[in-house]
């Protein structure tokens, strides 16, 4: 109870001998989740033995529960001694060994080690990574997201000169820090948002993640419209969502030493997580990063100049509230036992936000520091994301940030974080989370799975770090020409090339290389990495963790998934090796794949590993030491030297001891010689080295006999004597040391191998970035692929989109199983004199490929922009630097927004963000309110797309009027959904099924085409739709009747029996003149009414 008093939340899986054991209400946790019995006794308790723990706790963590591993610190004889010394000290005796909590897991914080169940990871590793059907939008194995929010005032908004008087103003601001266990990286961030949250669902949609921790409280904590949209996003995907209060207590250690417990716990009982200057002081006190390496330095509270350098921004340019979330990260990492782990990898990168249009760039901060701050963090992301696209090898990574770590620039304020808006200044295409679910991106909007997504389409890749970069690009297209054509160039020469014969043979070793990011975070913490990263911290962290001090019963088992592990990487990086081999021969043209497949000596980027790589294989023998077979070298470590020479030089003094004792203590000497026996010789037998002699043979008195086996004269005593006895006890702690040394040993070679993780780090980047390029290639030899045209698109130019023959990547076949029809799209300047429009107003007949075109325009563009080959028979494009989407219909009820309302506020991001290198898509804008509103506010929001804007856009519309308004204007085209109508003699209310390319609408046949014609449709033909979705015949005669009616109105046909002809024309003109004369109200409002309706 002492210690789930500290842990009430969490599952205690209590170790007593060889089993783990729940009691109390974890035990009916373990029967009713774990199908558990409950054990005999008094106390409600169940339990599994040690080897199955892997299993049952990742079971109860995807339930949903916190699962702490509460070892036995301490052996019998351990408590003994220590008894001793508290008899003699007169304190309260001890009763049981000492037990301490070990590690805590939840799903956003399990870091996959030594005892943990990979089966699941590696299972789900595999779906994403070939696109299985059944692969989640979310991963159970996702980020640890923590946000700290704060309400951005409206007096200080407003008052902003930053903020324009036509731009939303932010509503609030947010500090994110992500954790990411399973491969040790952490991110940080800090940027304003608008009122639908667009960032924050932008920030969930890309990264997934399966826990989030937010800021609990009644005062200053998270705010209920970021709580309802977490609960949406916890209700679709599972995520789990905690609150950390703004006092959190901090767990007592159990160490039996006051030292260890002083390490482990934080300096106060009581702790602020969300406190910066209490996060910066512990960051220092627990030395994770490497200190200053002068004294000079340091300073007072210790210097940062050595920290990775996002966080350095982050700290110098005083980000409150992503040092917040960092903080409250931290004390989770730390309560979860894996801080050390986690930031002892010393990986922490930047989060940038895609530029949101609907949110100022600026936060309500506004200083001057602010742009130096913005710059920073600019030149930061840049340079990493610029290594991850392959734009900068790992060489020029390294200096620019050493350079950029010798700046003296103090930039004071981290929260905007938006690069510049010009051109020149933009790296990448900006997608937002609703872009993301709206195109079907990275999963599909019916379940949810990667089934039918542009992801599962182009997602070849044979590793899963490699699927993981691929990914990364497909979030972030290029932008530059000379970029998006470098990829082009590669992924064209491994298509048709010389090289295509090498990346087929390539892939092939790709595909046994594993994940190698994931098994150097597991090495580094194996490794003993995770104690600061220095040797000047304050202590080895390794030695305090709970982990060092734990009596398993299961070691084999352990040490054989360390060794696997281990194997696993050195086996994965061998085969990366033959990369540069593959291609030695092939004369390679494009200058991108010739740095990723050419070695350092060559001329390029992959690493040269092959003797590094080799004195691992020569100097650890990983089947022996998988069997606990495995000797440290001599030099390793000067303990475990001393230790087998110890051995060594005892053994020697046995068989010396035995030969004197032979030759004159005892009698007959040729009967002691020939059966002196020394028996129990093995490391972990009790009563070592005893001396088997025949009762007849005559023995000194020092020899006491210990057991004796048989009777009469075959009976054979067991001896023990002075000298043999002191040799054992020094034997025993030889082996004590020596059994630690190969232990240790394992981890210097683990630890040696984790000192050269930059090195290994360029091979997982290399090989990665040959697998997403290989990805692509493979995606380029479908049928009907081709290679787009980047344009230059100069400031006295316009952007276009010109598409032969396009199809939808994800559709291979229409609705009904015909083959998908092609369509030719032209936007924007051609250059061959033709129509410059830069706006399509599609119409046509509900269910006739709209949508369907809007969309595939979108990813053919995004597709062009990765590098690779579109569905298309021709494709040129100038790059877009975003895309707006504006499709479906869809509340969001939790926050308090209708459908309409969402709606709106995604037409009011594209109007106020489109540049004239946008491309926006909306679809039936405006049917949320009535027909005057919606087609009102249909026809202002092209009208500003048209004039401000200035972007190319496609807008589907059922608006006939608004056609007309816009039928004239030069910028803008006319299209629709081509169809055939014929007569149809049948009745009105037929029942006859029909199929989906032919249908009945009011007594007619219509055919759809899915072809882009020219100028309107006259109709959208919605009685088919309705037809289609099974309405009752009754509702569908009277749609129609009504229908009829209301066309007829509207265009002035109502046949109301009056008729204006040149022989009444008079008398009406006399009729008017006296209704005027009267002012009688009434009698004006009813001839007009009756002349309005008349021909």
């Amino acid at each position: 109870w002492q210690i789930k008093a500290q842990y009430f939340d969490t599952v205690l899986l209590f170790k007593t001998g060889k089993f783990y054991e729940m009691f109390q209400m974890d035990a009916d946790v373990g029967v009713n989740v774990l199908g558990f019995n409950y054990m005999k006794g008094h106390v409600a308790h169940a339990g599994f033995p040690e080897i199955g723990y892997g299993n049952f706790a990742e079971r109860l963590v995807n339930a949903g529960y916190k699962v702490a591993r509460v070892e036995q610190t301490e052996t019998p004889d351990q408590l003994k001694e220590r008894k001793k010394k508290v008899k003699k000290s007169r304190g309260p005796t001890p009763q049981v060994v000492n037990r301490e909590v070990c590690s805590i897991m939840t799903s956003g914080t399990r870091t996959f080690c030594y005892m943990d169940s990979t089966k699941g990871l590696i299972e789900e590793m595999k779906q994403q990574q070939f696109g299985s059907t059944t692969a989640a939008a979310n991963s159970k194995y996702g980020p640890l997201l923590v946000i700290r929010e704060t309400l951005v005032q409206e007096e200080a908004s407003s008052s902003s000169p930053n903020i324009e008087e036509d731009e939303v103003r932010p509503v609030c601001e947010y500090g994110i820090t992500l954790v990411d266990a399973v491969r040790a990286t952490v991110t940080i961030g800090q940027f304003a948002d608008d009122i639908l949250r667009s960032r924050m669902n932008t920030l969930l949609t890309t990264f997934c993640p399966s826990e989030i921790l937010v800021e609990g409280g009644e005062q200053g904590g998270a705010s209920s419209t970021l709580l309802s949209l977490l609960k949406s996003f916890q209700t679709q995907f599972g995520t789990k969502v905690e609150k950390i209060n703004t006092k959190e207590s901090f767990p007592k250690s159990t160490a039996i030493d006051g030292t260890v417990r002083r390490r482990m716990e934080r300096t106060s009982p009581t702790i602020h997580p969300w406190d910066v200057k209490e996060t910066l002081a512990e960051l220092h006190r627990r030395g994770y990063y490497p200190r200053a390496s002068q004294k000079k330095e340091q300073g007072q509270g210790g210097s940062t100049s050595r920290w990775p350098k996002v966080l350095q921004v982050a700290i110098e340019g005083g980000a409150e509230l992503a040092m917040s979330s960092f903080g409250a990260a931290l004390f989770y990492l730390q309560r979860n036992l894996i801080d050390n782990d986690i930031l002892g990898m010393g990986i922490v990168k930047a989060y940038i936000p895609p530029a949101s249009a609907s949110t100022t760039s600026n936060t309500t901060t506004n200083s001057k520091e602010t742009t130096n701050t913005c710059d920073e963090m600019a030149k930061a992301v840049r340079e990493q994301q610029r290594q991850e696209d392959g734009l900068v090898d790992q060489a020029a990574a390294a200096a620019a940030t050493a350079a950029a770590a010798d700046t003296t620039s103090t930039p004071a304020e981290f929260a905007a974080m938006d690069t510049s808006s010009d051109e020149d200044a933009i790296d990448h295409m900006a997608l937002d989370g609703t872009t993301l679910q709206n195109l079907e991106i990275l999963t599909n909007s019916h379940t949810h799975t990667v089934a039918g997504s542009l992801w599962s389409k182009i997602n070849f890749t044979k590793s899963p770090h490699g699927a993981r970069l691929l990914r990364a690009w497909l979030l972030r297209p290029l932008f530059r020409k000379a970029d998006i054509e470098r990829r082009a160039d590669a992924v064209e020469e491994m298509v048709s090339g010389a090289a295509a014969m090498g990346i087929s043979e390539a892939r092939g070793v790709l595909s046994k290389c594993g994940d190698i990011e994931r098994l150097l975070s597991r090495i580094h913490s194996m490794g003993g990495g995770g104690n600061g990263g220095s040797s000047d911290t304050n202590g080895d962290d390794g030695r305090y963790h709970p982990n060092e001090r734990a009596v398993l019963y299961e070691s084999k088992t352990h040490t054989k998934r360390k060794v696997g592990d281990f194997s696993k990487v050195l086996h994965g990086l061998k085969h990366a090796t033959q990369i540069p081999e593959v291609f030695s021969g092939v004369d390679i043209q494009s200058g991108l794949l010739t740095k990723i497949v050419r070695s350092t000596e060559d001329g390029g980027c992959f690493p040269n590993m092959t003797e590094s790589i080799d004195w691992f294989f020569e100097n650890f023998d990983c089947d022996k030491a998988a069997q606990g077979l495995f000797d440290p070298s001599r030099g390793m470590d000067q303990s475990y030297d001393d230790a087998c020479d110890t051995i060594e030089r005892i053994m020697r003094e046995l068989e010396d001891y035995k030969d004197e004792m032979c030759n004159g203590g005892l009698k007959p000497r040729h009967q002691a010689r020939s059966s002196w026996k020394y028996i129990n010789t093995k490391e972990d037998s009790k009563d070592k080295y005893l001396i088997e002699l025949p009762v007849s043979v005559q023995v000194p008195d020092e020899f006491l006999v210990k057991g004796k086996r048989g009777k009469g004269a075959k009976q054979v005593n067991k001896y023990r004597t002075p000298f043999v006895e002191d040799r054992i006890i020094e034997l025993e702690q030889a082996i004590a040391v020596q059994k630690e040394g190969k232990a240790k040993g394992m981890q210097l070679v683990f630890a040696k191998f984790d000192s050269m993780r930059h090195l290994w780090a360029a091979a997982a980047q290399a090989t990665a970035m040959l697998d997403a390029l290989g990805s692509l290639a493979q995606t380029a030899t479908k049928p009907g692929f081709t290679r787009p045209t980047i344009a230059e698109c100069p400031s006295d130019s316009m952007p276009n989109i010109r598409v032969m023959q396009g199809r939808h990547p994800c559709v291979d076949v229409t609705h009904s199983g015909g083959e998908f029809i092609p369509n030719d799209l032209s936007l924007g300047e051609q250059g061959d004199g033709k129509d410059a429009s830069r706006v399509l107003l599609l119409s046509g007949p509900n269910m006739g490929g709209k949508s369907t075109l809007l969309r595939q325009t979108c990813l053919i563009s995004i597709l062009a922009q990765i590098g690779c080959y579109v569905p298309a028979n021709e494709c040129v494009i100038t790059p877009v630097d975003r895309i707006y989407t504006r499709l479906g219909a869809c509340d969001r009820i939790l926050l308090g927004q209708s459908t309409f309302f969402v709606e709106l506020a995604e037409t009011a991001a594209a109007l106020r963000g489109a540049t004239r290198r946008s491309l926006v898509i909306m679809d039936e804008l405006g049917r949320g309110t009535s027909t005057f509103d919606g087609t009102a506010i249909a026809s202002a929001t092209v009208k500003h797309l048209v004039e401000r804007n200035k972007c190319l856009a496609l807008f589907a519309t059922h608006y006939h009027s608004l056609l007309n308004d816009w039928k004239d204007e030069q910028d803008v085209r006319l299209g629709h959904m081509e169809c055939v109508v014929e007569s149809n003699d049948e009745p009105d209310d037929s029942t006859d099924e029909n199929t989906d390319e032919t249908s009945k609408d009011n007594g007619h046949n219509i055919t759809f085409l899915y072809t882009l014609g020219e100028g309107a449709c006259p109709k959208s033909f919605g009685i088919n739709v309705a037809r289609l979705a099974a309405l009752p015949a009754e509702v569908l005669s009277k749609a129609k009747t009504v229908s009829s009616n209301f066309e007829n109105e509207m265009n002035g046909h109502e046949n109301t029996g009056v008729r204006v002809t040149a022989s009444n024309a008079s008398s009406y003109a006399e009729k008017i003149r006296t209704v005027l004369e009267s002012g009688d109200v009434l009698q004006v409002e009813k001839l007009w009414k009756e002349l309005q309706s008349s021909n």
